[in-house]
C-alpha cells in the first residue's frame, strides 16, 4: 500500500491544536472531500479516513494513504505556506514530504505496537458493558473485541478482506486515559498491543483517526 507523510518541520503544535490544523486544511482545499469527509451537503460521510493529521514528535504532519490520496497531497505540499491555528498565522518554510510502500494487512507474524495519542475504542454499547463490568478479563476481553473491530473496519475501507480462515489474535495491556472529544469527555486508552495485522506506523484506529488519535507506533 502506498503512503505518504507530510511534516511541517518548523512548527510545533498541542495535540488539542490537531483538529483546529485539520480544519483549516479541510476549509483550504474544500473541493477535495477525502480532507474533511464531508458531503456537499455538509454532512459527515462515514469511512476510514485516508488522509489523517497527528502529531509526530510533537511536529504536525498530514498522512495519507491510497493512491487517490497521495495525488492530493502534492495540490497541498505547492499550496500550503501557512497555517492559521487560533488566528495565528504561522509561515510554512520546512515542508518534508516522503512516499512509500508499506505492508498493510494480515499477517502470519505478530508485531507490536504503541499508541503514541489515545486510543478511542469504544462505542456506546461496548463502553456501558466495560463500565458496568468489575471482571478484569471482562474488561481485557472487551476490549480486545473493540480492536479486532476497529481493524477490520479499516481494512474493510482500505479494500483488504481477509479469509475465512484468517482470524485477528490480539494481545494488549493498556490504562485508561481521560480524554476530551468534540466537547464530550470519553475514556481512551494508552499501551501496547500484540497483533497478526501490519499497520503502517502513525496510521490510526478507532474513533476520531482524521484527528490524530488512536495512533500506532510499531515496536516489533
Amino acid at each position: 500500500m502506498k503512503k505518504s507523510t507530510l511534516l511541517l518541520e518548523n512548527i510545533r503544535l498541542n495535540p488539542y491544536q490537531i483538529h483546529k490544523f485539520r480544519g483549516f486544511v479541510g476549509n483550504l482545499f474544500m473541493e477535495h472531500n477525502l480532507i474533511h469527509n464531508h458531503d456537499e451537503s455538509g454532512k459527515p460521510i462515514y469511512r476510514y479516513p485516508l488522509i489523517q493529521f497527528k502529531l509526530i514528535d510533537n511536529t504536525p504532519a498530514i498522512i495519507a494513504v491510497t493512491e487517490p490520496a497521495i495525488q492530493i497531497f502534492s495540490e497541498i505540499f505547492m499550496n500550503m505556506n501557512e497555517i492559521n491555528i487560533e488566528g495565528k498565522i504561522i509561515p510554512v518554510f520546512e515542508k518534508n514530504l516522503t512516499v512509500e510502500d508499506v505492508k498493510f494487512g494480515y499477517s502470519q507474524e505478530t508485531y507490536m505496537y504503541e499508541f503514541a495519542s489515545p486510543w478511542i475504542g469504544l462505542n456506546q454499547i461496548n463502553y456501558k458493558k466495560y463500565s458496568d463490568s468489575t471482571s478484569r478479563d471482562d474488561r481485557e476481553n472487551i476490549l480486545k473485541k473493540a480492536m479486532t473491530g476497529n481493524i477490520l473496519s479499516m481494512s474493510k475501507f482500505l479494500n483488504h478482506w481477509l479469509e475465512k480462515d484468517q482470524q485477528i489474535k490480539i494481545d494488549l495491556k493498556v490504562s485508561e486515559k481521560p480524554v476530551n472529544l468534540k466537547t464530550k469527555r470519553m475514556i481512551g486508552f494508552f499501551g501496547i498491543f500484540k497483533v497478526n495485522f501490519a499497520i503502517p506506523d502513525y496510521l490510526g484506529i478507532g474513533k476520531s483517526v482524521s484527528r490524530g488519535f488512536g495512533v500506532a507506533r510499531r515496536m516489533i
